[in-house]
């Protein structure tokens, strides 16, 4: 015959397992309350990162010294250098009444961010055809170093403060605008350069307010890109240096 044990000295855990099992249960659906809760926010508030005004309304051109194109996208390199081919028709012909005496002049295509080994030939896969035949090597400048947005805006500024640019036309995809308008902001304070920068975004389907909730694909980059865009506003600042 087994000896009996007595409870007072068994481990509270073995006293009471009923209550331990009650215990980690009401933990575990806490957690899943909470994480449930915080998806279902994210859900319904990520759509903020798609209210907001562009500058340019793609019709009328601004004078701009550089089209910035942050190449993580796509279509982005294209709606690219079909903006500066606007420019470029715009330079070719007339004086307009919206820009005093002179056309637009046609400013540097700036491409950020291309990746490391991109040539020429690797732009000019991305743009038209009718663009190539007046857009040359001198009218481009590839950045092939930046990696992030964080690194595509220092190194903007480089380039920037060499050229003495004063105003830049910034392209990226709809639902990438806010965050970029941060970081660069942010890096333009820091480095106490004049720079204005003009906004317009490139559409790329499904990021648009009515439509990516319609996709898989649209929600994860939509709800993931809100909340990088709530840390840079509330809590990023560029390196120190």
């Amino acid at each position: 015959m087994s000896e009996e044990l007595d409870p007072l000295t068994l481990p509270e855990s073995r006293r009471h397992p009923v209550l331990s099992l009650r215990t980690w249960a009401a933990i575990l659906f806490f957690v899943l309350g909470v994480t449930l809760g915080a998806w279902v926010l994210t859900f319904v508030s990520a759509g903020d990162v798609y209210e907001y005004q562009d500058s340019v309304d793609g019709v009328h051109l601004p004078q701009v010294d550089a089209i910035v194109c942050l190449a993580g996208g796509r279509g982005r390199i294209a709606a690219a250098g079909d903006l500066w081919y606007r420019y470029w028709e715009h330079a070719q012909g007339p004086a307009f009444e919206e820009y005093g005496d002179l056309p637009p002049k046609t400013p540097i295509l700036y491409i950020s961010g291309m990746g490391k080994g991109s040539t020429w030939n690797v732009l000019a896969k991305q743009v038209r055809r009718g663009v190539l035949e007046d857009l040359k090597p001198k009218d481009v400048i590839l950045e092939t170093e930046s990696t992030n947005t964080e690194e595509n805006a220092e190194y903007l500024m480089k380039y920037a403060k060499e050229r003495g640019w004063k105003k830049i036309l910034l392209m990226t995809s709809r639902y990438h605008m806010r965050r970029s308008q941060i970081i660069f902001g942010k890096n333009i304070e820091k480095a106490a350069l004049p720079l204005q920068v003009e906004t317009l975004s490139v559409y790329q389907e499904p990021f648009e307010p009515g439509e990516w909730r319609g996709t898989f694909h649209g929600i994860r980059v939509t709800m993931l890109e809100y909340l990088k865009w709530l840390y840079y506003k509330a809590f990023w600042g560029p390196k120190k240096g």
